[in-house]
């Protein structure tokens, strides 16, 4: 019986983190050397624009999103770790394209008025789709250097991260 006891201890504290854990095998962060010939325009920012730190999810502690790359997969991604759930990484986007690192940066959007992408009349609001965003706390701000935007940003009731295109 005592071993029993001690099995089903050990899957209770172990086994749920393995099921909620992204499997990163493969995924760095990437060196100045993959970020191509010229990236003057990630100086701007400390974290060269690789890695954003905010409270994301509003519960008063510091989250992280990263781009990191899997060159084997030839791969670039989006991950966001939450202090809340400690060991789970959360893919939020994933370029098949390896190259997409020299051109893509990730920021924090802090609380205000934003417009959407089609509150500016690039495309129609789809339904549900809002036309500006007042965000009350910070959010990921995705990129295409000097192009595109998202915003990444937490729903409370559902728990998970919507895109919401800020400029195409």
């Amino acid at each position: 019986m005592t071993k029993l006891r001690l099995c089903l201890f050990v899957l209770v504290l172990f086994f749920p983190f393995e099921l909620l854990a992204q499997d990163l095998t493969g995924w760095r962060k990437p060196n100045n050397n993959g970020l191509g010939k010229d990236y003057a325009w990630r100086k701007d920012d400390p974290n060269l624009y690789l890695t954003a730190k905010a409270d994301y999810d509003g519960d008063g502690k510091v989250d992280e999103a990263s781009l990191l790359i899997n060159t084997k997969a030839e791969k670039m991604g989006l991950f966001v770790e939450l202090s809340s759930q400690p060991g789970k990484t959360i893919k939020l986007d994933e370029m098949d394209d390896l190259s997409w690192i020299e051109v893509m940066g990730v920021a924090v959007a802090k609380p205000g008025k934003y417009k959407t992408a089609c509150g500016k009349g690039y495309f129609e609001c789809d339904k549900g789709e809002p036309e500006s965003l007042n965000l009350k706390q910070p959010v990921i701000d995705y990129f295409k250097e000097g192009s595109a935007n998202s915003f990444f940003v937490w729903e409370k009731k559902s728990k998970e991260f919507k895109r919401i295109w800020m400029s195409d």
